[in-house]
């Protein structure tokens, strides 16, 4: 492409038959305005077009900086939410076993006090079977003194 100076130095061989020189310089005055205009303006496109490549690749940085950060983001929260997982499953284990611990002592408590009133009611038994061999004994005893007609002092007679 050339340069609107080059358009200005240029120099066109003259024919006797020729363009009219006036016309021709006038011409390309002209054209070389026109062309400088649309040359500044191709300077300034290639600048814009720049800094809008350099914004673009700024952009694209940040994106994938973003898009890498979403992923960290995602794989630090489906790490969390599986150690929650993790960790309510322990304390559900946890929870179980301290459960059995308490239903095996309360199994445990239970057989000790069935053990203990079994004990008791076949103490209670024998002290009941004994106190009733007693006072059939004594009412034994108590008939064969009204049988052989002892009162205690005192007693009138029927």
């Amino acid at each position: 492409m050339r340069s609107p100076l080059e358009i200005t130095n240029t120099n066109f061989k003259t024919a006797v038959s020729g363009y009219s020189k006036r016309e021709v310089d006038e011409f390309l005055h002209e054209l070389r305005h026109d062309y400088e205009d649309l040359y500044q303006k191709v300077v300034v496109l290639k600048e814009e077009k720049q800094r809008i490549q350099k914004e673009l690749e700024q952009y694209t940085s940040t994106g994938e900086q973003l898009r890498k950060a979403l992923t960290l983001a995602q794989k630090t929260a489906d790490d969390i939410k599986q150690s929650a997982e993790r960790q309510a499953d322990l304390t559900m284990m946890q929870a179980n076993v301290k459960s059995q611990q308490i239903v095996q002592k309360a199994e445990e408590k239970l057989q000790q006090i069935t053990t203990l009133y079994r004990k008791f009611s076949s103490e209670l038994s024998s002290y009941l079977q004994t106190y009733q061999n007693l006072l059939q004994r004594l009412d034994i005893d108590a008939n064969k003194v009204t049988q052989i007609g002892w009162r205690p002092e005192g007693e009138p007679e029927e």
